[in-house]
């Protein structure tokens, strides 16, 4: 028994089964649907990182940015840090997700 299954090895079973069961009609269409839905998915938790963090300071990053200075809170540091950092990732998604939809895996 093999303890161990490449990355690729476990999409490809998983892309292989959807072709099975008729939902892809090849492996490769259902490895990009996979990878265009998880593009997605972060996505979308980004930006609802970032809107919790909007609605529980009732103001935008740059905002709260410029309330800060000087005045600080450690939890509100902690709160602009993982702010700052949901934007990033968002923005490194949502380029991915772009670069997706514009290429042709065919």
């Amino acid at each position: 028994m093999t303890l161990y299954n490449s990355p690729n090895s476990v999409l490809n079973k998983v892309a292989g089964s959807l072709v099975a069961t008729k939902r892809f009609a090849t492996v490769e269409d259902a490895l990009w649907d996979m990878a265009v839905s998880t593009v997605r998915g972060k996505v979308t938790y980004y930006r609802r990182r970032i809107r919790r963090m909007e609605n529980k300071y009732g103001m935008d990053f740059d905002k709260f940015t410029t309330r800060l200075k000087g005045k600080a809170t450690p939890a509100q540091e902690d709160d602009w840090l993982a702010w700052k950092s949901a934007r990033s990732m968002l923005a490194d998604w949502q380029k991915t997700y772009q670069d997706l939809r514009h290429a042709s895996h065919r």
